[in-house]
């Protein structure tokens, strides 16, 4: 019990800092106290710097006392990167993994610089996740590269969970990553992949469950819970190409469950892509396009469980890439989650915000 009570008074500080935004009211809800969701909000003039997806990131680094741990496609925030420079600095134990198409960026140059170990892939697929675990206790993950477009131009989201055991799963995953990722005969990530099994925490009355790609084969778990929605479908999505979540998603709205989408424009023209086959069969979508792209990678079912994360609805996702997904059952979090849908899907609002 004093070891709870000591543990919980060290990670207070983070949990303060979490709440130091301007977020909706929903978030000063201590029923909710162990997460916080985050949206971009490309082009508003109303929307809190202080509440965006870089802002509350920063204010994480920058308060861990112990460890941070990154795994992140792309890290070109310069601001960001100096605030991972700070807490190498001051003997927070700091180790990055990312893709080595996007290494030779200065802000992960200045990284290595400073004596960072970065790992990077060189295998067929790409190191796509976008999560970090702080001190062992936060896990952050989401759509968010750590880029100024991604927060900024794009629309992106991200969660912070805090959640000891489910920290424990992803530094898993990112070690191996960090430790195995280098060795000459096997540099694809993939190729280690942790023991493809499901993972899950339970955090008060919330089910969370945490898969990694290619290793857990995240599209069959997509479709066995889009077979039992009963009610609604809404998903965003950077890309989406996957024959049969895009067959499963036309079954349902034959079934008739009220699947609705939102998908960046980019690439919807495309052979592979399933938007022309979800319009023919009555499924509304709407298409986002403007100065940045619309990153999503979420589905809301049912109104009550969230999938987000790094993983887009494509086959490389699932078979050549590193991915990270989190399937969370919460209504207050769904709900957040649906109000970033219904600003998308709706012109008007999402025009105005």
């Amino acid at each position: 019990m004093r070891n709870s009570i000591t543990r919980i008074a060290r990670i207070a500080p983070l949990i303060a800092l979490l709440l130091a935004a301007s977020p909706p009211p929903v978030e000063n809800d201590h029923r909710n106290g162990w997460w916080r969701v985050y949206f971009t909000s490309p082009g508003s003039r109303t929307h809190s710097a202080d509440a965006s997806p870089d802002a509350a990131f920063r204010r994480l680094v920058g308060h861990a006392s112990k460890s941070f741990y990154g795994a992140f496609y792309d890290i070109s925030d310069e601001a960001i990167a100096a605030e991972i420079v700070k807490a190498h600095r001051r003997g927070i134990d700091v180790r990055i993994v990312t893709e080595r198409d996007n290494a030779g960026k200065t802000a992960l140059r200045s990284l290595a610089v400073a004596g960072i170990p970065v790992t990077t892939d060189s295998g067929r697929g790409l190191m796509h996740n976008k999560f970090a675990v702080v001190d062992g206790a936060f896990v952050w993950t989401g759509s968010y590269n750590l880029t100024p477009n991604g927060a900024r131009k794009n629309n992106n989201n991200a969660i912070a969970i805090y959640s000891t055991e489910l920290a424990e799963i992803f530094t898993a995953e990112f070690m191996e990553m960090h430790r195995d990722g280098v060795y000459a005969n096997k540099k694809e990530f993939g190729a280690f992949g942790a023991l493809a099994k499901k993972y899950h925490v339970k955090i008060g009355e919330t089910d969370i469950n945490a898969y990694f790609s290619p290793d857990d084969n995240i599209e069959r778990i997509l479709l066995k819970r889009l077979e039992k929605a009963q009610k609604s479908v809404r998903f965003m999505a950077f890309s989406f190409t996957s024959d049969p979540l895009g067959e499963e998603l036309i079954r349902l709205h034959k079934k008739g469950v009220e699947v609705r989408g939102v998908m960046e424009k980019t690439g919807t023209n495309g052979k592979d892509s399933e938007y022309i086959k979800m319009k023919i069969e009555g499924i509304p979508v709407r298409i986002i396009a403007g100065a940045g792209r619309m990153h999503h990678k979420v589905m809301i079912i049912d109104g009550s469980i969230v999938v987000t994360g790094s993983y887009n609805f494509s086959r490389g996702a699932n078979v050549f890439n590193d991915e990270n997904i989190l399937v969370v059952h919460n209504e207050e979090i769904a709900r957040r989650y649906l109000d970033e849908f219904d600003l998308l899907f709706n012109p008007r609002r999402a025009g105005n915000r």
